[in-house]
């Protein structure tokens, strides 16, 4: 009896030295795009949103990118309306004139197209991304969460949901996912 709980104490020994030691490294974690397109959806998020301000203080523009989502007929921005919320306020953003171009506060406008399909105008087409830039009335606080709301004149809106970093800096302030 002593022999068999000695060679039960043996086999144990070896499978957990064992159990550890293969050439296999862990498990590496896949990603979760927060830029996935949703069944449905006309347009989507592409990138970071980032945002600019006052080092140490507050974040008075914000930044992002959105394309067509694939299959999807084009949109003009004209007939886009784009809405932002925070914690304490929601507030419809007005385009600047002529739609390009730094927006005031309470204003979004579009920076650049980055792709452009054909000469310049403010539809969004198959492979074209509008750098767009929004500038909320109220600014942005550290560690604060915000929704912007981009509605195309067809489909489901596309919600970008950003937490504001805990240190802000002057320029491109990354706004993590939530």
């Amino acid at each position: 009896m002593k022999w068999q709980s000695l060679f039960l104490v043996f086999v144990l020994m070896i499978a957990v030295l064992t159990a550890g030691c293969t050439d296999e490294g862990p498990p590496v974690p896949v990603p979760v795009s927060v830029n996935a397109v949703a069944p449905g959806q006309v347009l989507y998020s592409i990138g970071d949103v980032t945002g600019d301000g006052i080092a140490g203080g507050t974040i008075d523009t914000i930044t992002f990118t959105i394309g067509l989502a694939p299959g999807e007929k084009s949109v003009n921005m004209e007939n886009v309306s784009i809405v932002y919320a925070d914690a304490i306020r929601t507030e419809s953003l007005l385009p600047v004139t002529g739609f390009r171009g730094e927006p005031p506060a309470g204003y979004w406008g579009i920076l650049k197209v980055n792709n452009e399909i054909g000469p310049s105008n403010n539809r969004i087409d198959d492979k074209e991304q509008f750098v767009i830039r929004i500038n909320p009335k109220a600014p942005l606080v550290p560690r604060q969460f915000i929704s912007i709301v981009v509605k195309p004149p067809s489909g489901p809106p596309l919600i970008i949901r950003r937490l504001s970093p805990m240190a802000i800096i002057k320029e491109n302030n990354i706004l993590g996912p939530v």
